[in-house]
């Protein structure tokens, strides 16, 4: 199985954006504006990055556990602030991939939602990165505090995940510097949309029996759960971690099947050697 690399634009602020990104122990009691956490606030000249990382991994009866990573790291420009969009140029990296160079004028639209480039826009369903996306983490209340809630229903497939629901808690946050940390748990059933992806594209997993036969499989996803742990300042991804859990169907064309359980994790990070 080739990990699924979806277009994505991570923007992660630089160290000097959050000074005190790591001191989080001060917990408001008191409600704070919510656009001061999940709002960007980004300037023209700023230099972000981020380095992140993916992997997926299949273990059941009949195969030998199948593992693919895949890591990387992201370099961004703001270079345009728009009452419609950030507009930024990027150069990625993806770990033993060819280099591309830079891609110029990327843009996110004010809605968290949306990205687009020479013309062309689509909804950003990467499991994590660039800002707060309300797709994912639906639209927070105002006024919000440690403890508060919400319950997002996520209406279509994402990267490694489903549509589904899912349930978000602030856990602490510090107003000094705008900086809030999220839990969410959720559950859905349906492919995600790295599974449409290699539907659309006609690309299957392959696995090996522990006959030591390779052969090449679909998946058939089954209920899916997942759980993540958010830091986010001033409406940008600092850190992120989630893992998702499914029960999968490995089916191949000659009728052999496989049962399996898959977990899918992604990591993203601040770069601390941003300028």
């Amino acid at each position: 199985m080739e990990i699924v690399m979806n277009p994505r634009s991570r923007v992660v602020a630089t160290v000097a954006f959050c000074t005190s990104i790591f001191c989080l122990g001060s917990s408001s009691a008191y409600a704070e504006s919510t656009a001061a956490y999940l709002s960007p606030s980004l300037k023209v000249g700023e230099h972000l990055s981020d380095v992140f990382s993916k992997a997926v991994s299949i273990k059941g009866t009949g195969f030998n556990e199948k593992v693919d990573r895949i890591s990387g790291s992201a370099d961004y420009r703001v270079t345009g602030v728009t009452p419609e969009a950030f507009i930024f140029d990027e150069e990625g990296r993806y770990d033993g991939r060819p280099t591309h160079g830079v891609t110029h004028d990327i843009k996110i639209l004010q809605d968290g939602i949306t990205n687009c480039h020479k013309g062309k826009c689509v909804v950003d369903d990467d499991t994590s990165g660039v800002t707060f996306n309300p797709l994912l983490w639906g639209n927070a209340p105002d006024g919000i505090r440690a403890g508060t809630t919400w319950t997002v229903t996520i209406p279509k497939p994402w990267e490694i995940g489903p549509a589904g629901t899912e349930q978000v808690r602030v856990v602490r946050v510090d107003p000094l510097n705008d900086v809030i940390t999220l839990i969410r748990h959720g559950s859905g059933s349906g492919p995600s949309s790295d599974d449409l992806y290699r539907q659309q594209s006609g690309t299957p997993i392959q696995i090996t029996t522990t006959t030591g036969k390779t052969i090449d499989v679909s998946v058939i996803p089954g209920q899916t759960t997942w759980r993540g742990y958010t830091t986010i300042c001033k409406g940008v991804i600092v850190s992120d971690e989630i893992m998702v859990q499914r029960h999968v169907m490995l089916v191949s064309k000659g009728g052999d099947k496989f049962e399996g359980e898959q977990r899918s994790y992604t990591l993203l990070n601040l770069s601390q050697d941003t300028i």
